[in-house]
């Protein structure tokens, strides 16, 4: 039997490519039986599912899917308030959707300390180098410590908030997944310029976010994830404050004149105005480099050309997009896969074959 098909979704930039919408079009094809979540809950994903928003922290936006397996892998940190509202959110439309979750039972703990400890968004933290202050970083420093009185993982845990979840040991599970041919989607979180290795420190985030992080984090060997799709904005954004270096940074208004329309963006978490910057190239290349991707994902493109806003066909761009997308395919060598034209899940265009 061949074995399945892993494709790790990386963030080019500084986060909020779009990867939960790509993570969602994708869940939307049926071809990966399972969708892998890691990180923490300092990095949201907002996607749409029949026609209403939905704002993900914790469950892989795979959940989409119906016939889909959902795995919060070991690597990720599990904040039980929000894995309930998320839950009871989409309970809604999926009643069964606590069958369908999978936690890694040495996952840890998201405990209400660790956010009192960063502050959220009042804290020295995130007046400092611009951190959602949830205290992911400060969960990260107290598992390293190794002390069990600061930090519990799931297979600890004396609440009965996880009662209703399987717990299972992810490696195993992921690579029997996948010896037994199904497909893997692992969903990254933040972007390659968030590194805490690779990205401008100290305006990082506390792990890193590249490919192979994310393999460590689910349990898997780099080796055999064979698909690796970076996903980057014509536009690229970073959180509110003073959250580091900005190439070319800009003002909303210059994108609302071009849209013709009021555009704003916040963030996932924190609900504050992003900064919002020009196309940085040296950031892509440097993504590329890390990264390796078989495939490209660029979204917002109808921030680049407003003309081509809901389009559906790669045939339909008019030249200056054309040009710009020709242009990152021959200067990073790289397929142009799919391209995002606005934020509903049918303003999207499949370039060439479905080979990411």
């Amino acid at each position: 039997m061949s074995k399945g098909n892993i494709l790790a979704i990386v963030g080019a930039q500084y986060g909020s490519e779009g990867k939960g919408a790509i993570a969602n079009y994708l869940a939307s094809t049926g071809e990966y039986g399972v969708h892998v979540r890691v990180g923490g809950p300092n990095a949201g994903h907002t996607i749409f599912h029949e026609d209403k928003k939905y704002k993900m922290q914790l469950i892989p936006c795979g959940w989409t899917y119906p016939h889909s397996k959902l795995v919060i892998g070991r690597g990720a940190l599990i904040d039980t308030e929000i894995l309930e509202r998320e839950v009871k959110m989409i309970e809604k439309i999926y009643p069964n959707i606590r069958d369908r979750i999978f936690i890694d039972q040495y996952a840890g703990i998201l405990s209400p300390e660790f956010k009192k400890q960063e502050g959220l968004t009042e804290g020295e933290l995130h007046q400092r180098i611009g951190s959602t202050g949830e205290g992911v970083g400060a969960a990260r420093i107290a598992r390293i410590q190794r002390d069990p009185s600061k930090f519990c993982l799931v297979s600890d845990y004396k609440g009965n908030e996880l009662d209703d979840f399987r717990t299972i040991d992810t490696i195993r599970y992921l690579n029997t997944v996948h010896d037994s041919g199904i497909n893997i989607l692992l969903e990254g979180t933040q972007g390659c310029g968030l590194s805490l290795i690779h990205g401008p420190w100290p305006f990082v985030t506390s792990s890193d976010t590249n490919a192979a992080q994310l393999a460590v984090d689910c349990g898997l060997s780099p080796r055999i994830i064979n698909q690796i799709m970076l996903v980057a904005r014509t536009y690229p954004i970073r959180v509110a404050g003073n959250s580091g270096p900005m190439y070319q940074e800009i003002d909303w208004d210059v994108i609302s004149k071009k849209m013709g329309k009021p555009i704003e963006e916040r963030t996932t978490v924190t609900d504050k105005v992003r900064r919002v910057g020009s196309w940085d190239h040296h950031l892509m290349v440097r993504a590329v480099e890390i990264n390796r991707p078989t495939s490209l994902a660029l979204t917002f493109l109808d921030y680049y050309d407003p003309r081509e806003e809901g389009k559906t066909s790669y045939f339909a761009l008019r030249s200056p997009a054309l040009r710009f997308i020709e242009y990152l395919e021959s200067e990073l060598e790289v397929p142009v896969r799919i391209i995002k034209t606005g934020e509903a899940n049918e303003h999207v265009i499949i370039k060439g074959s479905k080979e990411w």
